[in-house]
């Protein structure tokens, strides 16, 4: 079954690359949703190509794009409001996607998925989790050290704090118990040696691997 001839018919799925855009991440997803009826929107909000410390850097841009996707996204809800929506997001992209899911309103969003965070722990997923009516996963791994565990604490993470990334570690609950219900929606999927049969070694583009999202993303999509 051919994306082509089922012609967009049943939702959209917005995806982001991480730092420097090396499309390595949108070509696996473009190439494996083709079996869906879904439309595929690659949302290009870095600098280009390999200019991953200014992807990671430039706060101003980030916030600008967030605001960019996050009108798309509502556009498009408005002119299909039967038809699901989806974000897919990698390591720095992650910031725009949750920053533009939390400008909007409640439910807008079908399901979200973030792959190998690059933001920080303690990073308030509140307002995202409202805009997604049903579950927003994130995938991370203990062994991501270099790009969210180095990378991150030298230059920030995606939303400016100096520290190890929730890609590495995982989401911090808040402590408020108003917001906790919302973080009932957060499924965080922490990688174990039986992802090695997937190609994800634990390291960064393991969550990017064909055989990975063909098991652990796209049944989510269906």
């Amino acid at each position: 079954m051919h994306s082509a001839s089922l012609s967009n018919n049943e939702g959209i799925v917005f995806i982001l690359d991480g730092a420097g855009g090396s499309g390595w991440t949108p070509t696996v997803l473009r190439h494996i949703l083709s079996e869906l009826p879904y439309e595929v929107h690659h949302f290009r909000w870095g600098h280009g190509y390999m200019r991953i410390i200014k992807d990671l850097t430039n706060r101003d841009n980030t916030k600008l794009r967030s605001e960019e996707l996050a009108a798309l996204i509502r556009d498009y809800r408005t002119k299909h409001p039967q038809r699901k929506v989806y974000v897919i997001a990698k390591s720095a992209g992650t910031a725009p996607a949750v920053m533009a899911l939390s400008q909007l309103e409640p439910d807008t969003v079908d399901r979200a998925f973030l792959l190998s965070p690059a933001i920080s722990p303690a990073f308030d997923l509140t307002l995202a989790l409202g805009a997604t009516k049903q579950e927003l996963y994130s995938y991370w791994s203990p062994h991501d050290h270099f790009w969210l565990g180095l990378g991150t604490s030298l230059f920030g993470t995606a939303d400016g704090v100096p520290c190890r990334a929730a890609g590495l570690t995982g989401f911090k609950r808040p402590e408020d118990p108003q917001k906790n219900l919302h973080y009932a929606k957060l499924r965080e999927i922490e990688w174990t040696p039986s992802m090695l049969l997937q190609g994800h070694l634990g390291g960064h583009p393991g969550n990017s691997m064909p055989p990975f999202i063909r098991k652990y993303v796209l049944p989510l999509l269906i």
